[in-house]
């Protein structure tokens, strides 16, 4: 999901790699409308590797939504979740119950959208959407920064281990200088592997004993086809790390960040960082330059989590 954005005037055009897209839109010049569908997606989490998922929009992570800070943000969300598909449809009770096992995915959800960046009621705002429905609220997005949103329906450790989670970032009302900008977020995928299926283990998910650590929804996805920057460049990668269970040590081999600004909050900015810990929900906005042309990798430092996923590349050039 890594998207790098270069904005001329008033366009943003995402350039997106792993073909994730913004289903955002601007009615007015202080209105940001989001469209938000809750739905079941087949998705690549490793190299050979697919899982049934539940999505926002059909990825995992759900799209980045991008607002300026005094923005209104009206958010849409259509639960297209329903009902028993027909890979399950007819089947005897016993293999009914097997095939949901295998596939939760198949069963109707209520879904609801809870968004870290809004200051709003959450009995008002986040509420559960039925199978068929869909629920509209708006936030004024007063607050700069990174934010995660996530369904918040029971239970919430499953439906975000399902997938159902991602990144709004609020751009304060006075730009940031021009940079190359990039995306990630970090999550966990839980359960075992069988013919070529990850099949999901809410009980793994309880344990906190993951099957794959990723960033932007897959696997060593970025150490298969590295993100590429120029030497030199000011970069600016906005981080968050989504979960659901553990936290962040996140890491680039070979620089160091001249500034890294918790939760995105352009007036606490630390500098000269070399690894910054991350909780689960939290987030953060890193500065960085290359200084030369090669490869960088870019992990979490949580060396188990190298290992089970987090890790990718920058090359430049």
């Amino acid at each position: 999901m890594a998207s790098i954005w270069f904005r001329t005037g008033l366009v943003a055009v995402l350039l997106a790699f792993a073909s994730l897209f913004v289903l955002v839109s601007e009615t007015r010049a202080t209105v940001v409308d989001v469209q938000l569908n809750a739905r079941p997606a087949t998705i690549t989490v490793a190299r050979g590797v697919k899982m049934k998922a539940w999505t926002f929009n059909g990825t995992v992570p759900g799209p980045v939504i991008r607002a300026t800070q005094g923005d209104t943000v009206r958010v849409t969300l259509k639960n297209s979740h329903k009902g028993i598909r027909k890979s399950c449809r007819g089947k005897k009770k016993r293999k009914l119950l097997s095939c949901l096992r295998f596939n939760r995915a198949n069963m109707a959800m209520h879904h609801s959208v809870d968004f870290h960046a809004a200051r709003i009621a959450p009995n008002v705002a986040f509420k559960d959407v039925a199978p068929g429905k869909s629920f509209t609220f708006e936030f004024q997005a007063s607050t700069p920064g990174v934010f995660m949103y996530h369904c918040a329906t029971g239970p919430m450790l499953e439906h975000l281990g399902m997938g159902m989670q991602g990144m709004i970032v609020v751009d304060p009302a006075t730009p940031r200088p021009p940079a190359k900008e990039i995306f990630l977020v970090q999550s966990e995928y839980y359960g075992k592997v069988k013919n070529g299926f990850l099949k999901t283990s809410y009980e793994a998910m309880k344990k906190g004993s993951p099957a794959y650590v990723v960033f932007n929804g897959r696997s060593y996805q970025y150490a298969e086809k590295p993100i590429p920057v120029k030497v030199g460049e000011l970069v600016r990668i906005y981080f968050l790390d989504s979960g659901p269970s553990l936290f962040s040590a996140f890491h680039v081999v070979g620089t160091i960040f001249d500034s890294y600004e918790h939760d995105g909050q352009p007036d606490e900015a630390i500098h000269n960082v070399s690894t910054q810990v991350i909780a689960p929900g939290g987030a953060g906005v890193f500065e960085t330059t290359f200084p030369e042309a090669g490869s960088y990798p870019f992990v979490s430092h949580s060396v188990i989590d190298m290992d089970q996923g987090a890790m990718g590349m920058f090359e430049a050039s």
